[in-house]
């Protein structure tokens, strides 16, 4: 059945199209994913169109969101429509007496589009329109909100079928220039994330928080890169805001906060959580900005660009991401271990009297950092260095298991061999 929509009909090039909105349950029974095409767009665009569907993600990222989230929002659909599909009316037509002079010129751009049954794709959108089919479909037992989802209505382009060759340079062109958010403007703008809330309110001057910038030898200094990854050469910056959500995050899970993964969960957590969990991280960065490395930085941001990238400083890799990451997350690992026994002051002073220069001669090297002093920042080169922090500042906390499986990685990594078993390289001596 034929269905009337109100829109604003508008051209890219030579590319006409038709804004309009559609209710979630509209499109769940209306449109359908590329790969579930076929006849008249299989046999020319399939090829281009049909991707395999993250399902994982919709069901436990987009279908929570969906069902959960008040302030839920998507954005707009790109649907692909068979030739000969449209009938657009403008409102010129529609009103033909007493149509004030200044709205004539938009009258020909608005209108009503009628809609003709057919097969109308989803040429972007469609992990966003699957999730809504499985909500409505899955019934209320999702979230409070899943009963509402399917009224919810959503900005929908309406593209008709022209030819094989347009409608794939479309979709490629839609796929390619579509850029994502980077990891830092999520980190910045999440309202969802808990571990990105609790990181942005560490940068918080308003709360007295322990990474907010800070007069330092009479200028306001901002102590977190909150706009790259990374920290270059002239940065007088401490850490960035991807390091500092790092070490949240696994502060978090050693403190048994729930509700904080946004893969597991889509919605924020609770205000009274969000603020224990904040009181908890922030408590350990009041902390760890006590270490040496970071004491002396706080006299003198300028100073630490110097000692940041020479491999012969003791305090290097404590000024780097990478080691800044692993640090905290040894940290963790030690106190988890210890069961109770070994307190963040007693972690910390031990941590401090670690030697964390990098020369190819150090107990890092292969670990977080290459012989030519390159960071390595693969996952599992930061679960080594962790693991080797967690031993040093608390070796009397780990079986002997642990200890020999920490060796035997560490050992690998370093390119030993361990068959030989002439004088093989042991493990640092722990503080």
């Amino acid at each position: 059945m034929p269905v009337v929509k109100p829109c604003i009909v508008g051209r890219m090039g030579s590319t006409t199209y038709y804004e309009t909105t559609m209710t979630g349950r509209e499109l769940a029974h209306t449109v359908r994913p590329a790969k579930e095409t076929d006849g008249w767009a299989s046999a020319g665009i399939e090829e281009r169109m049909q991707r395999e569907f993250n399902m994982n993600r919709i069901r436990t990222s987009l279908v929570p969101y969906l069902a959960q989230q008040k302030d839920r929002f998507f954005g707009s659909i790109l649907v692909l429509v068979e030739g000969n599909s449209l009938e657009f009316e403008p409102l010129e037509q529609i009103i033909t007496q007493n149509l004030p002079a200044a709205y004539r010129d938009s009258a020909e751009r608005l209108g009503f589009v009628t809609i003709n049954e057919g097969e109308h794709i989803a040429l972007d959108g469609q992990h966003r329109l699957l999730a809504f089919r499985e909500v409505i479909t899955s019934g209320e037992n999702l979230g409070e909100f899943a009963s509402q989802v399917g009224e919810d209505e959503v900005c929908v382009l309406l593209l008709e079928f022209e030819d094989k060759k347009k409608t794939r340079r479309i979709f490629n062109n839609v796929n390619r220039h579509a850029k994502p958010t980077g990891r830092s403007d999520n980190i910045i703008t999440s309202e969802d994330d808990g571990v990105a809330i609790v990181t942005r309110w560490l940068l918080d001057q308003d709360r007295n928080a322990p990474l907010a910038s800070r007069e330092i030898d009479g200028k306001d200094s901002e102590l977190v890169n909150w706009t790259s990854n990374t920290l270059g050469q002239n940065s007088r910056h401490l850490t960035t805001i991807s390091t500092v959500y790092e070490t949240a995050k696994s502060i978090l899970k050693l403190h048994q906060f729930e509700g904080f993964d946004m893969a597991k969960n889509p919605v924020a957590p609770q205000p009274d959580v969000l603020d224990r969990a904040y009181a908890t991280v922030a408590e350990w960065w009041d902390k760890i900005l006590t270490l040496d490395v970071f004491a002396n930085a706080l006299d003198d941001l300028a100073a630490i660009k110097e000692p940041r990238f020479d491999p012969t400083h003791p305090h290097t890799l404590l000024l780097r991401p990478v080691g800044q990451v692993a640090l905290v997350e040894g940290l963790a690992r030690a106190i988890e271990r210890s069961d109770g026994q070994l307190t963040l002051t007693e972690a910390l002073r031990r941590a401090n009297r670690i030697n964390w220069s990098c020369t190819p001669e150090s107990m890092w090297r292969d670990t977080i950092v290459r012989a030519d002093g390159r960071m390595v920042a693969r996952k599992e080169a930061r679960e080594l260095a962790a693991d080797l922090i967690a031993y040093l500042i608390g070796a009397e906390f780990m079986t002997e298991e642990q200890r020999h499986g920490l060796w035997d990685r560490w050992s690998s990594a370093r390119g030993n061999d361990l068959s030989n078993d002439n004088d093989p390289e042991g493990l640092p001596e722990p503080i």
